[in-house]
């Protein structure tokens, strides 16, 4: 093989499938997806694949082992298979068979809490609980649980591994797990309870919550029923259509259940999940254990939540829906869990449904899907990742990409729309009036494009949308369409068996093929050859340009479609069978018959692609499922998708699709949003300022205040030390009182405890007196017990040894019995042996007789056997012949049976268009006769006409002056009517004069606008440059250097207005409304420029005032500082002399009185300064109020407030 294929990516996943996804690490999670089991990797965005094989019907459940190490697949086929995988390496570690199965799914998994043990039930007719040492691929106990009723989940209980659980309808049943049975478990009944999911619960431990079809939560302690759920959906009065999600009324179901570490989660039919918490105080009831405390519901859904996983942190919760979609939501808080917390996992994929259509573009690296979900959506194949998505009110059947990217082709029920490629929508430029269109394919070039209309193809001109050619002749709807390389001819295939080779230009076959009674779904070529795949089980190449069969290569199943690598180093096909999984075949090129099969998709392959690189190729089936693979080309030794692109390769293109009236939003919205950054600069700006000054006061008050503290806390802290000294003093007085008064109580305890040891010494020594008496007591019992001991034994030895004298007697008497009887059985031994040869002698002759009339039957039987085989291999040879003619004929019976089929349709066709000409001619009969009977009563009138035109004709020659006169009349009236319109004429273009004008003018009214809001942004520029100024107020220098700079920015010559010449050339009813329309817009210039004067004016006066009134300010600020200095200063004074003379008498009466006249003095010029700084901010104050009156925006005053 030249080329090989190895899995990249699955858009999708099998929403049928119950349990079907498990967290297998905190950001790693697994999913069945087509006929593959998917480890998707969310922080890296990367998938791992392991393969089902490739004889089974699909995949039907999965089951992950507690250690997160291994992960049991079970696939659906004849006969029932189950592997274990490794999941570190992906590698398959057991094969477990079971010889008694008969089922062919199996339906639910499970592994126990210790790892050990996996449970397996199987599917219809037997409904099987198997019971697994997984680990030796050895069957311990098998049950069969029911026989009509269907069976959903099986489990083990996480405490008690011998302790399983099945759930299904009418049935909750518990078993106990033992070497070679399981044993049924009493447990309370179910009767009309469809139970579709149960979860054993982490705490309470040995609770289980059992889920019905009803919309019930049952609650079940060991194996008895303990309560109902008072807050169960049936409860509680809600049904399906209570949500947004469903637009069906009826009761909720719990299609599944997952234990959180207080309560439980459960997914309802209605796309809504509902958090159940433990009551951690004891409830009234046991219907009250667990309170429903959250509900959230996956958005714009209306599907079922078929199987949830919840992360090892409890973080996260994965829930697989059933319209094909895996959702992912946040448990960091799960009690406040909202609808909007609920994401895609990766994105939104197709389904449910099958994908119609596909196609690659070649400048950019998207591929676009239509499908049954009514959604077309663009897909990045180098990031895998689906870029947006469109919905619409209808299927599309078909969709194709323009090789630039920008442009889409998708064809409906009712018409065939192109569409535009924008940044984040599709929007439809043109529409083509072709109904039902399910093929169409643009050129390579992008200038034509091709579409079906039932057996009619049309191609068109992209660029003008008109029609080029009809392409007529295949007698069935048509199922493939294939551009030539150069775009001059095309190839196509259809239901009727035929394939043809059109030229485009022409729109006329150079070749066809035609094999009735085969169906034919794609075709493809290159200039050498035609390949076709269909109905018939092969791949047929056609030799160009006769086409003519040359090679036929046998598949054995049905493909539905077959492509060519670019390069030419592979051709691919994909398998079409019902019910089965579709596979990738990559065939090698030049086609010789030997292929690898990969399997991918769970059902059908409806479309394929490659790309232009020849780097992936993207598989579509009927359910829904999207596979990329990458392709790798072993001729050139490496991957192309892992390898470094050509240097001459093409660089993807950037360029994107964007309408007019988008881009003037986004420049006025981003015009806006300058505007709005600049006004909030300057605003900051203003308040930072503002905040610099209130800060710098707040940091000298701190300061003041600060120090004030500092000599308090002193004052304090030398208060301190000194009693901090004498507590010293005191403490170590008390310190030698004590030690003195310890030392004195120590001799007293010393002399006691002198005293009790003696007398402790001397009972010590009594004790010792004792202890030696008491030894000597019991050496001497010792010695007693010794000797009576020793005269005891003697007595017994002497009694056993009579004893065994006795024995030794018994024993000779018994050995002469036995030789006696040794020697009897010698002889009798003799005689036998004699008699026993007689017998043997007797019994050879006979049997040497028998054997040689055997030997002389199978001498015989050895002949007839030989005879026989010869007529076996001859019956064998023509049995053979037989069946070889048989196949032949049940063949041809098929091809007879597909002819009839065929021929009755065609039949059954020509009987309706039978009778519809049948009743057509039966309609024209009956018109016929009517026109008979009118032709009849017309004759008889026309007797009487004809003498009534004599009449006429006799009256015609006074009428025919009056015409003449009257065309006279008509000719006056068509010269008035020539002259109407030429005035009308000169009207209209006086009209479209008049309009430039008026266009004219409101451009110029336009302009003013734009002059207005240039001034109206000066004046604000100007604000801030003079509250800059008034910064530097204080420093003449810098405000004369500031002021000069204004002065030269702002100050300039009066630009003369150019007029515009008045136009002579109007009518007078038309120059009077544009003179007063003049009249008007001169008056409002005028207006407007006494307008902008007396602004500028007051401007300048108010900036004047201000400039005045800040001056006075910072004049009498400095006069404030003065006085607080002076004031400071005398005050330091006084205190110092307060301090000197202790005696109130040594102060002089003149200088106390010269010091209070001083300070009455400073507190009379504070006050006055008080109230002239009240003043001028009052000033201020009606300044910018009336500032605020004059103007008509929402600005301010020049200069800010200095409250």
């Amino acid at each position: 093989m030249s080329s090989g294929l190895q899995h990249r990516f699955m858009f999708g996943v099998n929403g049928e499938i119950r349990h079907n996804v498990d967290f297998v690490e905190d950001a790693v999670i697994s999913y069945v997806a087509g006929h593959n089991l998917v480890f998707y990797d969310q922080m890296e965005k990367r998938q791992k694949f392991i393969h089902g094989r490739e004889s089974a019907s699909g995949i039907s459940s999965v089951a992950l082992c507690p250690n997160k190490k291994y992960i049991a697949l079970a696939e659906k086929g004849d006969t029932a298979a189950i592997a274990v995988y490794n999941i570190r390496t992906l590698r398959k570690f057991k094969n477990l068979h079971y010889d008694k199965w008969s089922t062919k799914e199996v339906v639910n998994m499970a592994f126990s809490a210790d790892n050990q043990l996996l449970l397996t039930l199987g599917g219809a007719p037997d409904w099987t609980l198997v019971c697994w040492n997984w680990n030796k691929a050895k069957v311990l106990s098998y049950v069969q649980v029911s026989e009509n009723f269907p069976l959903y989940q099986t489990s083990f209980c996480p405490l008690d591994a011998s302790v399983a659980c099945v759930s299904g309808k009418d049935r909750l049943s518990f078993y106990r797990v033992l070497d070679n049975e399981l044993r049924v478990i009493p447990s309370s009944t179910l009767t009309d309870t469809n139970v579709l999911c149960h979860v054993w619960m982490k705490q309470p431990e040995d609770h289980l919550v059992v889920g019905t079809d009803e919309g019930e939560l049952l609650v079940y302690e060991k194996s008895s029923l303990l309560c109902k759920l008072a807050q169960s959906p049936k409860n509680m009065g809600i049904t399906s259509g209570d949500g947004d999600a469903s637009s069906f009324s009826g009761p909720i179901r719990i299609e599944s259940l997952v234990a959180v570490s207080k309560g439980f989660i459960a997914g309802c039919s209605n796309a809504t999940f509902r958090l159940y918490s433990l009551v951690t105080d004891r409830p009234a009831s046991a219907t009250d254990m667990f309170q429903c405390s959250c509900t959230w519901s996956v958005n714009d859904h209306n599907s079922e939540i078929m199987s949830m996983s919840l992360s090892p942190n409890e973080d996260s919760l994965v829930a697989v829906l059933s319209d094909n979609q895996i959702v992912q939501c946040s448990m960091v808080n799960p009690n406040n869990v909202k609808n909007e917390d609920v994401k895609d996992v990766m994105c939104k994929f197709h389904g449910p449904g099958a994908i119609t259509g596909m196609d690659l573009c070649v400048r950019k690296p998207l591929a676009v899907t239509s499908g049954m979900d009514k959604t077309v959506r663009i897909w990045n194949y180098m990031d895998f990742k689906l870029e947006f998505f469109k919905q619409f009110n209808e299927d599309p059947l078909s969709v194709a990409f323009h090789p630039s990217g920008l442009h889409l082709l998708i064809g409906f029920a009712d018409k065939l729309r192109l569409m535009n490629v924008l940044m984040d929508d599709i929007r439809p430029f043109r529409e083509v009036s072709i109904k039902m269109c399910r093929e169409c394919c643009f050129s390579h070039g992008g200038q034509y494009f091709a579409a079906v209309n039932g057996n009619i193809i049309c191609i068109f001109d992209f660029y003008t949308g008109e029609k080029v050619q009809d392409m007529r002749g295949h007698n069935s709807k048509v199922k493939g369409l294939t551009w030539g390389d150069d775009d001059s001819t095309l190839i196509s295939c259809g239901q009727d068996g035929a394939v043809y080779l059109w030229n485009v230009a022409k729109g006329t076959r150079i070749g066809d093929f035609v094999q009735k009674g085969i169906m034919y779904n794609c075709a493809i070529g290159n200039n050498e050859h035609i390949w076709a795949v269909g109905s018939e089980k092969m791949i047929r190449q056609l030799e160009l340009p006769d086409m003519n069969t040359k090679v036929v290569c046998d598949s054995d199943v049905p493909l539905g479609q077959i492509i060519l690598s670019h390069s030419q180093h592979a051709m691919f096909a994909v398998t079409a069978v019902d019910r089965k999984p579709g596979c990738v075949r990559a065939y090698a090129f030049p086609l010789g018959g030997e292929y690898l099969e990969y399997p991918c998709l769970g059902g059908p392959v409806t479309r394929m692609r490659i790309t232009h690189n020849d780097q992936f190729l993207f598989v579509a089936d009927d359910v829904g499922n999207l596979c990329v693979f990458s392709v790798k080309d072993k001729s050139d030794k490496r991957s192309l998708t892992g390898g470094k692109t050509d240097s001459g390769a093409m660089a993807w293109s950037e360029e994107v699709l964007v309408t007019k009236s988008d881009l003037e939003e986004k420049h006025a919205l981003m015009q806006e949003l300058k505007n709005k950054v600049d006004e909030l600069a300057l605003h900051n700006e203003y308040q930072l300022r503002l905040k610099d000054m209130n800060y710098t006061e707040k940091i000298k008050e701190q300061t003041e205040k600060f120090t004030q503290d500092l000599e308090q806390d002193k004052n304090k802290f030398e208060l301190l030390s000194e009693e901090k000294n004498d507590m010293e003093m005191e403490y170590e007085e008390r310190l030698k009182q004590m030690d003195e008064k310890h030392q004195h109580q120590l001799q007293e305890l010393e002399g006691s405890y002198q005293q009790k040891i003696m007398g402790e010494v001397e009972r010590y020594q009594h004790q010792c007196h004792e202890r030696d008496l008491q030894k000597d007591r019991w050496e001497n019992q010792q010695r007693m017990l010794i000797q009576t001991h020793e005269k005891y034994v003697a007595e017994l030895t002497e009694d056993f040894e009579q004893k065994l004298d006795e024995d030794k007697s018994l024993r000779i008497t018994y050995e002469e019995e036995k030789g006696d009887l040794q020697r009897e059985f010698d002889e009798v031994k003799m005689q036998l042996e004699d008699d026993i040869d007689t017998e043997i002698q007797n019994l050879r002759a006979k049997y040497d007789q028998q054997l040689a009339a055997e030997r002389e039957a199978t001498l015989r039987f050895k002949g007839e056997n030989g005879i026989m085989k010869k007529k076996f291999t001859v019956l064998q040879k023509e049995i053979e012949d037989q069946k070889e003619e048989i196949k032949l004929l049940l063949e041809k019976e098929k091809e007879l049976h597909e002819q009839i089929k065929a021929l009755e349709r065609e039949i059954q066709a020509h009987k309706r268009e039978i009778k519809s000409r049948d009743d057509t001619i039966g309609e024209k009969e009956k018109k016929i006769y009517e026109l008979k009977k009118k032709n009849q009563e017309l004759e008889k009138f026309k007797f009487v006409l004809d003498y009534k035109i004599k009449e006429l004709k006799r009256q015609i020659e006074p009428r025919e002056t009056e015409i003449s006169n009257m065309k006279g009349q008509i000719k006056d009236m068509d010269k008035e009517l020539e002259t109407y319109h030429k005035s009308n004429a000169q009207l209209d273009l006086m009209i479209g004069e008049l309009r430039a004008k008026l266009d004219s003018m409101q451009k110029e009214i336009l302009g003013q606008r734009k002059v207005i809001g240039d001034q109206e942004s000066l004046m604000r520029r100007c604000k801030s440059e003079l509250h800059e100024c008034a910064q530097v107020i204080q420093s003449p220098k810098d405000l004369e250097e500031k002021i000069s700079k204004l002065y030269k920015q702002h100050v300039q010559k009066n630009a003369t207005l150019q007029k515009n010449d008045v136009d002579n050339a109007v009518q007078d009813e038309y120059a009077r409304h544009h003179e007063f329309l003049e009249k008007t817009l001169q008056s409002l210039k005028i207006k407007f420029a006494k307008d902008v004067k007396a602004h500028k004016s007051i401007n300048v006066a108010l900036m004047q005032s201000n400039i005045q009134i800040i001056q006075e300010i910072s004049q009498q600020r400095d006069a404030n500082k003065m006085t607080k200095q002076m004031l400071a200063a005398k005050l330091g004074d006084y205190k110092l002399r307060r301090q000197r003379d202790n005696t109130p008498n040594t102060t002089s009466p003149r200088l106390s009185s010269s010091n209070s006249i001083g300070d009455a003095g400073a507190i009379q010029q504070l006050e006055i300064n008080k109230k002239r700084i009240s003043e001028l901010r009052q000033v201020v104050k009606q300044m910018e109020n009336e500032i605020v009156n004059s103007k008509s925006n929402k600005e301010g005053g020049i200069l800010p407030s200095l409250n």
